[in-house]
C-alpha cells in the first residue's frame, strides 16, 4: 500500500508542476531545406553547348551552380580552365571542384557561378579566343543573372590561357589566378607593354610545384617578376608539389577565395 501511495504523490507532484508552469508550447521545428538536401555541393550543369561560328563546330561547357542558387540573384562568374588533354569535364570529375567550391561557398565565401569550357588543344588561343569572348560569355552571361564580375583560372594550358586572357582583356576580370601554367615570356611581357597604364590590369596568382617537371617554372618566375617590375600585383607561391590534380585541387580553394575577396 505505502507503494501505491508513493507512485500516487510522484503523479500529483508532476501534475502540479505542470499546472504551476502553464501552457508548455512545442519546440520550433526548422523546415528541412530540400535543396540542400538534393544538391548539398551544389548543381553541376553538364553538356551545355554553343554553336560556334568562330570555331566552326558546336562547343561544350559546363556550369557550377552554388548551393541555394536562386535564379533570381545576380552572381560573380569565375572561368575556370582545363589543361592539355582534358575537356570541359576535368574539372568535375579529376579536380572534385564542386566539393571544394561548396565548402568554400558554405564557410562564408562569395556564392559564384563556375563556367568550365572545353577549349580542345587550342591553348585558349586563336579562334577559341574569338569564340570564348564573342560568343561563350555573352550565351552564359545571358542564361544567368549575371553581376559583371568575373574572374578567371587555370591549371597548365588553362594557366596559359588564364595569364593570357587576363594580359590582353585585363579591364574584362577582376582576379587571374594561373596554376603550373605553361609561360610564353616575351608573348607575355608584350601583352604587359601593350598596356601603358598598369593599373588596368588585375591582381594575379601564379601557383607552381618546385617538383614540376612538365612545365618551366623559371619561365613562371620571369614573367611574376616582370609584372612586379611594371607596378602590377602578382603573387607568386612555389611550393611542394607536381604536375598532378592533387596539386591543382588544393590550388582551388586559394583561387576561390582570391577571386570572391574581388567580386
Amino acid at each position: 500500500m505505502s507503494r501505491f501511495l508513493s507512485i500516487l504523490a510522484v503523479v500529483a507532484l508532476g501534475a502540479f508542476a505542470l499546472s504551476a508552469c502553464g501552457h508548455v508550447e512545442p519546440e520550433p521545428v526548422t523546415p528541412i531545406d530540400l535543396t540542400e538536401l538534393i544538391n548539398p555541393d551544389g548543381q553541376a550543369v553538364r553538356g551545355l553547348t554553343v554553336d560556334s561560328k568562330a570555331m566552326g563546330k558546336t562547343m561544350k561547357y559546363n556550369v557550377w551552380l552554388p548551393p541555394k542558387f536562386d535564379a533570381n540573384t545576380a552572381y560573380p562568374i569565375l572561368y575556370l580552365l582545363h589543361g592539355a588533354g582534358d575537356d570541359q569535364n576535368a574539372w568535375l570529375d579529376k579536380g572534385n571542384a564542386m566539393p571544394i567550391a561548396a565548402r568554400y561557398v558554405k564557410t562564408g565565401g562569395k556564392p559564384m557561378i563556375i563556367v568550365m569550357p572545353d577549349a580542345q588543344m587550342t591553348f585558349y588561343m586563336g579562334a577559341f579566343e574569338k569564340y570564348l569572348h564573342e560568343e561563350l560569355m555573352p550565351a552564359v552571361e545571358a542564361r544567368y543573372k549575371f553581376s559583371g564580375k568575373r574572374a578567371v583560372a587555370g591549371l597548365s594550358m588553362g594557366g596559359y590561357g588564364t595569364l593570357y586572357h587576363a594580359l590582353k582583356y585585363p579591364s574584362k576580370f577582376t582576379y587571374a589566378y594561373a596554376m603550373s601554367p605553361a609561360v610564353d615570356v616575351n608573348s607575355f611581357k608584350g601583352l604587359i607593354d601593350a598596356q601603358s597604364d598598369k593599373k588596368v590590369f588585375p591582381p594575379f596568382t601564379i601557383e607552381v610545384g618546385t617538383e614540376d617537371t612538365t612545365v618551366n617554372n623559371a619561365d613562371a618566375k620571369q614573367v611574376a617578376d616582370y609584372m612586379k617590375e611594371q607596378g602590377m600585383t602578382c603573387e607568386w607561391i612555389a611550393r611542394t608539389g607536381i604536375h598532378y590534380w592533387n596539386f591543382w585541387q588544393e590550388c582551388l580553394p586559394k583561387a576561390l577565395k582570391k577571386a570572391g575577396e574581388t567580386f
